[in-house]
């Protein structure tokens, strides 16, 4: 609705509200029992608030309205332009302390409603004095006599109409915006009906009495029954309704107030009103903001779940350690992989912590109670990266880096460990492998820095230089080979990979013939079987360097009396549908306490040492290659002499793990099942 359109329906109901207050005369004064035109004129003026135009133009319509409205229905023009104004006057003071004190301009909580109620005693409280003034002018014996009964009427209609409206806006709003209370249950419905049909038999037989027996209190239970089980408008609409049956009866004179004095009917009547009306207002409004203050608790119950539950998984998830423990060691909380690593006995939730294992520091001395990382946090001191080394009775060594820090307040401590087992290992292997690079680079550098000095002699004989060349040949290309090694182990893991249609026997064939020509590598005779009819997918640079490896390990460790036979087969694994590459030779074998080792980093078997060279990389970047595109690598000795390895890779496009794409034009697309 448009501004206008506002202002005229708020004027039509300020003028029906007035005429309706100035037909409810009850006292010798001549002055209404009650005035429902103070809370209408409160409504508006709070909704004209909005703007000081609006404010201005509701304030000023409103003194020949109701000046009109009294002096058409008997009043004198002193009383009736007392009314006017002192009614303007209440307004502008209750809409600016209201909007002060309650800045969301809404009732829903009790609080809301007390402030309501002091903010219409102060304004009306001022509108009073104009009445007095009024009654001065008109040259009344007793001015001051109408203050009281103008404060409690207005005060009352101000605070019941006013509470109700503005309650009624709220829900209209929450109706536009598509806020639908769900249908009430049968059983809610047969429970309101019934709480209006006593509401009317109760007032009827209370009010409707020919006796004046004080019997009101025996409505109270009425309005009690509506304040606990009606929302806060409905509860407040059935309190005002129910002033009407006591307004109704009350002028009719009957009732419990009919012999009572004319004043003093007045004061005890608008009285019991404004009690019961409050009693359903308070009422209704804590049971509301209950309901508010449980839906809060259960939404904030639900979001301290899922906070829980999100760091639960967060915790769960980590590649950390965490425990948590309180201040006399119980238990509080440990993820899996603290359980995993210390030991699914060591303490459930609620226990004392204990331990199965024995706790060392990293030269092997036994950690004191005193010096453990927990013991210190729960003493209140913080460690940060405490080695130590975890025995379990199994035997399974674990090394920790482990920081411990007190909990705030002396509530525990929290512990969190780092998992440094393959550290520690990559660290010995880093240190054999130097030593291993540190002799192989020296080995072929003393070769050369020999050789080079016998080349500056120029009565060397051409003979002795040429094998001169030849060993520095060697020397070069073992040098070649060990940093060609180092490069492909790092690429293997690192390097994204692209896949592709690869013919194993066309690869195997082009290395065949590079190793048989290249000069200097002095290799014995061998002979090759290669059967390879099934293709595999991977990338090409890194399958090339798979099958070099394999294929020059079982060159290198074959027999040396020219009977060396190297074969390399391919099949289908049946089961997996994958590509199996055989690499077989006829030669010294692998130890069987090194067939689990041998795809260890820098491990090399003491036999084959004392036949060929190397760093003990060759077989760990075929092992990387291998788990890089999905796929596994494993070893057997062979019956009669030598070793067989079988590489199990993609052999069509949907085996290759996710993130490897197939090269555009090798393949049709692949469809992945999920």
């Amino acid at each position: 609705m448009s501004p206008v359109a506002v202002h005229a329906v708020f004027a039509a109901m300020l003028v029906v509200a007035a005429l309706f207050g100035r037909f409810t005369t009850f006292e010798s004064s001549s002055l209404a029992l009650v005035w429902p035109a103070a809370g209408i004129n409160f409504l508006w003026g709070l909704w004209a608030s909005r703007t000081r135009r609006d404010l201005a133009v509701a304030l000023v319509v409103t003194v020949p309205l109701l000046a009109g409205v009294n002096l058409i229905t008997g009043l004198s023009a002193p009383l009736a332009f007392a009314v006017a104004f002192g009614s303007v006057a209440q307004t502008a003071v209750a809409v600016y302390f209201f909007r002060r004190l309650v800045p969301s301009v809404c009732v829903r909580t009790v609080g809301d409603y007390l402030r309501l109620g002091l903010v219409a005693l102060g304004a009306c409280s001022i509108g009073a004095l104009f009445i007095v003034l009024g009654v001065a002018l008109e040259g009344g014996s007793d001015p001051f006599a109408s203050f009281i009964p103008w404060l409690v009427r207005h005060a009352v209609s101000l605070t019941a109409i006013g509470s109700l409206g503005i309650v009624a806006a709220a829900s209209i709003a929450a109706l536009a915006r598509g806020e639908v209370p769900p249908p009430l249950a049968v059983a809610r419905r047969a429970e309101y009906a019934l709480l209006v049909v006593v509401s009317v038999l109760v007032y009827v037989i209370t009010f409707g009495a020919g006796s004046a027996l004080p019997i009101a209190y025996t409505t109270i239970p009425a309005h009690m029954w509506a304040g606990l089980r009606l929302r806060p408008g409905w509860a407040m609409l059935h309190a005002l309704v129910s002033g009407g049956f006591l307004v109704f009866f009350t002028l009719a004179g009957l009732g419990p107030f009919q012999d009572l004095a004319p004043v003093v009917g007045a004061y005890v009547a608008q009285s019991f009103m404004f009690i019961a009306f409050s009693l359903s207002a308070v009422l209704a409004l804590s049971m509301d903001e209950r309901r508010r203050l449980i839906d809060r608790l259960y939404r904030a119950t639900d979001e301290a779940k899922a906070a829980a539950d999100l760091r639960d998984l967060v915790i769960g998830r980590m590649n950390d350690g965490v425990l948590v423990a309180g201040p006399d060691r119980r238990l509080i909380f440990q993820n899996a992989v603290s359980e995993r690593w210390l030991g699914s006995g060591t303490a459930r939730p609620g226990e004392v912590w204990r331990r199965d294992y024995q706790v060392t520091r990293p030269d092997g001395v036994q950690l004191e109670e005193e010096d453990n990382p927990l013991t210190l946090a729960l003493q209140g001191s913080v460690t940060e990266r405490m080695d130590l080394d975890l025995v379990h009775g199994s035997g399974e060594l674990v090394h920790l880096s482990v920081d411990a820090m007190p909990l705030p307040g002396r509530r525990g401590a929290l512990v969190v460990m780092r998992n440094v087992t393959d550290e520690r290992a990559h660290q010995r292997d880093l240190g054999r492998f130097a030593s291993v690079v540190a002799h192989d680079l020296l080995t072929p550098l003393t070769v050369f820095d020999g050789w080079l000095e016998m080349l500056e002699d120029p009565d060397l004989p051409p003979s002795e230089r040429q094998a001169s060349i030849e060993r520095l040949q060697q020397a070069s290309l073992r040098m070649r080979n060990l940093i060609r090694n180092l490069l492909a182990y790092s690429l293997a893991k690192e390097e994204r990979m692209t896949a592709s249609r690869i013919d194993v026997g066309r690869v195997v064939e082009g290395i065949i013939d590079l190793r048989t020509a290249l000069p200097g590598t002095h290799l014995p005779d061998v002979r090759f079987d290669v059967h390879a009819p099934h293709p595999v997918y991977a990338d090409e640079r890194l399958f090339l360097q798979l099958m070099e490896n394999l294929v020059g390990n079982a060159m290198k460790y074959g027999r040396t009396d020219g009977s060396a036979e190297v074969a390399v087969r391919t099949s289908m694994d049946v089961s997996s549908g994958r590509t199996e590459i055989r690499v077989r030779d006829n030669g010294i074998g692998i130890p069987g306490a090194d067939l689990e080792r041998v795809f260890e980093e820098f491990h090399r078997s003491e036999n084959g040492l004392n036949q060929a060279t190397g760093t003990g990389l060759g077989l760990a970047i075929c092992r990387r290659i291998a788990e890089g595109h999905g796929g596994s690598i494993r070893v057997r000795n062979v019956e009669g002499g030598g070793a067989e390895f079988t590489v199990s890779l993609p052999g069509v496009p949907d085996q290759l793990p996710e993130g490897v794409p197939l090269v555009a034009g090798t393949e049709a697309p692949r469809v992945r099942t999920p």
